[in-house]
């Protein structure tokens, strides 16, 4: 009986929330005052926007050495209502992943390591049980078939922000694989925050202002950095989730950033700066000869799972090779893909993290339209 009465408890509690609580119901209209093709990619992401409800968006698009579009939408929280501009901020998640890859790739050209250096090599005060670990190499954790296991749990709450936190997580670990270094793809955060690490050992700074040094500053992305508290409060964005029964969008409480995590998931960034990054990572691109090149980090570098460079997914779409990453943590989504033989490249940031097949039903057919044109 008493359980029986929770359950209704548990009932009514539901059923209030959902009816005391004003819904959040997005609706985006399209400028018709734009040219053909701006007014084309605009009604693709006013309707997807509205269909899934999505608080607020940002998008970029670059063509060759030219920005052709760099927009936001909707609101940064759906409480205060402040307004998304093309250089708001939102946790990247995932895309972090390919300014990790080329940061240990600038480490290669410099000579301070190879793809085939053995992690302990670089990591002798590494912790674990398996031998097999000492067959672990840097260029196995880039394409995450280093036999890891993925991270179980990111502790977002711990906020930390010591310049020692990367370091004291990474020396904490007892590692555990979960299949041989070198045998199968299984995508590993932790092999990238291991990357972040000897990012630092290598360089003799933390992993995040070696980065914003040498990559984010270069690329002229001002207001983006892998640490959250470094980034300004007028350019934040909140995360926002959908609840299972009510189907309520709310902000949640807490952001995903814990500056171990880094190195996998915590670069900051607006659709703006990533635009200036894919132009300069493009142009960067261009041949394999060059020692300056990172044409390498988008060519499939595991047979047996040809979608794999060193950093980058690898697809086909529309007849083109593409490059990109997808990112995802709590109340976050984004997207970013690159045609290099077009020198194409488009990037998809949200505040949100439900319905996330938006990111490629939003991007995809905008790359179709930039195609054809």
């Amino acid at each position: 009986m008493k359980k029986h009465l929770s359950i209704f408890k548990i009932f009514i509690f539901l059923t209030i929330q959902s009816c005391s609580s004003q819904h959040f119901k997005q609706k985006i209209e399209v400028d018709n005052s734009l040219n053909s093709f701006d007014r084309k990619v605009d009604s693709i992401i006013a309707n997807k926007m509205n269909t899934y409800n999505i608080p607020g968006l940002s998008i970029g698009i670059v063509k060759k050495d030219s920005i052709v579009y760099s927009k936001g939408y909707g609101v940064k929280n759906i409480n205060t209502k402040d307004l998304v501009s093309k250089n708001t901020n939102f946790h990247t998640a995932s895309i972090s992943k390919l300014f990790t890859a080329q940061a240990i790739i600038m480490l290669v050209q410099e000579n301070k390591i190879s793809l085939n250096t053995k992690l302990t090599e670089v990591i002798p005060e590494l912790l674990y049980k398996d031998e097999r670990v000492k067959d672990i190499t840097i260029k196995s954790l880039l394409n995450h078939t280093s036999g890891l296991t993925d991270v179980s749990k990111y502790n977002w709450e711990n906020n930390n922000q010591s310049d020692n936190s990367l370091r004291d997580y990474i020396i904490g670990l007892t590692l555990k694989l979960q299949s041989e270094p070198h045998a199968e793809y299984n995508y590993s955060n932790l092999g990238y925050n291991i990357l972040g690490y000897v990012v630092e050992k290598l360089s003799k700074t933390s992993f995040d202002e070696f980065v914003k040094e040498s990559i984010l500053v270069p690329s002229q992305m001002s207001n983006s950095d892998f640490r959250y508290f470094k980034i300004a409060d007028s350019i934040k964005t909140s995360p926002h989730s959908k609840r299972m029964i009510s189907k309520k969008i709310y902000e949640r409480k807490i952001y995903p950033y814990t500056r171990e995590q880094a190195p996998s998931s915590t670069l900051n960034s607006s659709a703006n700066d990533l635009n200036k990054w894919m132009i300069s990572f493009l142009k960067s691109s261009d041949s394999l000869s060059s020692k300056k090149s990172f044409a390498r980090m988008s060519l499939p570098s595991f047979e047996q799972y040809p979608y794999i460079g060193l950093g980058f997914q690898l697809s086909n779409l529309y007849n083109e090779k593409a490059i990109g990453h997808y990112g995802g943590d709590k109340g976050y989504r984004s997207y970013l893909i690159m045609v290099p033989e077009k020198r194409i490249g488009l990037v998809l940031l949200a505040n949100c993290d439900y319905d996330e097949d938006f990111r490629q039903e939003i991007l995809h057919p905008i790359l179709k339209l930039i195609i054809n044109e």
